[in-house]
């Protein structure tokens, strides 16, 4: 059973990552064209780290945050899928996959109202009452999640 629990926490930092990359995809977009981007960024690479165009975009510091997930999250899913059955492995796979939902989680909130505003935009949902839900929903669901991640990693589980 931790082995499942592990794997769908693991989820849950991809999909708190995926907030942390539309925030960068944003910041992309208001600083290049989509022509632009779309004729630089032609790899599967340039498109997941906007390589090409991070200095036009000022990027920074996001941008070695965001490789460094990238690997980090690509590493721990390796991990998890290789010795998460492992019970000698388990404290320390725990201790990787907390920390990571806490730091991902705590982005995922930052970034969760300006991804709720994007989404909406994208499906053109302008009454400003729906809009205040979405963020709502957005902000209680992330914290929802790091919250019982927390209760079963660590008193179900521990």
């Amino acid at each position: 059973m931790f082995y499942i629990g592990e794997i769908a926490a693991l989820l849950i930092c991809w999909l708190f990552y995926c907030e942390f990359y539309w925030m960068l995809e944003r910041k992309v977009l208001k600083a290049c064209s989509r022509q632009l981007i779309d004729k630089r960024c032609v790899k599967f690479a340039d498109r997941l780290f906007f390589t090409p165009v991070s200095g036009k975009a000022r990027l920074g510091t996001l941008y070695y945050l965001n490789r460094l997930l990238v690997y980090f999250l690509a590493v721990l899913t390796l991990v998890h899928l290789l010795f998460g059955w492992a019970d000698m492995l388990q404290g320390i796979i725990r201790s990787l996959t907390t920390c990571s939902v806490i730091v991902l989680g705590i982005s995922a909130l930052v970034n969760s109202s300006a991804s709720a505003e994007y989404i909406c935009a994208n499906i053109n949902v302008t009454a400003k009452r729906n809009i205040l839900l979405f963020k709502t929903l957005s902000i209680v669901s992330v914290t929802v999640l790091i919250l019982v991640y927390l209760y079963f990693a660590w008193a179900y589980f521990g």
